[in-house]
């Protein structure tokens, strides 16, 4: 079966060349690539168009929208959605998409994803943050099954329209609306970058509080501000022998924040 591998990237140009090159080196006997440039500024274009690879242009308006219009453009009988900041063991296609070509599954994700950048500090803070083991990007008990598809079948994915534009965990509203989980591929070994700059923090924070998973209610609110924000930084710093884990909270929660002040003014505003 034809795989169309979609990569939704924006301002990507310090990552998506490592990507490219990990997914054109792919065993899969017959896979596409498409990366879907999502109204990037920098050279993310440039970059892609060094590759043997299909670049499609669209305006930026998110990850939803983004691979929504990468699935219009696949001649595959199988999607793939993939980020631009992850890499991928040569046999990682070929592993991911293997209980769908026997028939089993409808749709599959990988537990074997490893952090990318395990040696810079923010990214490990990341980790801590999610209450992840360090260097791993899903739990040791991870259930074999999951909401977010890495791949699934062409037909099943239009079925449903593809993905609602609702901004943060966009991901998992085609396993909502299947009322069906993704079933996890052994052997998709892959590694996806945290975080790992401070500014990167606060940009995904934002974006994390932006999304409708995020409580609206005082409590909740009270949870990320500064005195519960400085408490839970030094506990968990302490804990953890992390002492970035301090500034990390204070500016994950005030993006998280900024992010949710930004959803109440403008609800339908789902960019990062």
């Amino acid at each position: 079966m034809r795989v169309s591998v979609i990569v939704a990237a924006y301002n990507e140009e310090h990552c998506i060349g490592d990507c490219l090159t990990t997914l054109i080196r792919q065993t899969h006997p017959d896979f596409e690539v498409t990366v879907v440039d999502d109204g990037s500024t920098d050279k993310t274009r440039e970059i892609v168009q060094s590759y043997s690879v299909m670049l499609v242009q669209g305006e930026h308006r998110g990850p939803a929208v983004a691979r929504n219009l990468g699935a219009e453009h696949a001649s595959g009988e199988i999607l793939s959605f993939l980020d631009a900041d992850m890499t991928f063991d040569p046999d990682y296609l070929a592993k991911l998409v293997a209980p769908i070509e026997a028939g089993k599954e409808i749709g599959t994700f990988t537990k074997d994803e490893f952090v990318a950048n395990n040696d810079n500090p923010w990214a490990v803070c990341w980790n801590i943050n999610a209450g992840l083991p360090k260097g791993r990007r899903y739990p040791l008990d991870q259930p074999d099954e999951e909401p977010v598809f890495r791949a699934i079948l062409k037909s099943v994915f239009d079925s449903v329209g593809g993905y609602d534009d609702i901004g943060y965990a966009e991901d998992r509203t085609i396993s909502r609306k299947l009322g069906k989980n993704a079933i996890y591929a052994p052997g998709a070994v892959c590694y996806h970058s945290n975080p790992g700059s401070i500014s990167e923090v606060y940009r995904e924070a934002r974006w994390y509080g932006k999304g409708d998973q995020v409580g609206k209610d005082a409590l909740t609110i009270l949870r990320y501000t500064l005195p519960f924000s400085l408490k839970n930084g030094v506990i968990r710093a302490y804990k953890h022998r992390e002492w970035h884990y301090v500034p990390f909270k204070l500016i994950f929660d005030f993006g998280v924040l900024r992010g949710m002040l930004s959803r109440a003014l403008s609800s339908k505003n789902h960019m990062k």
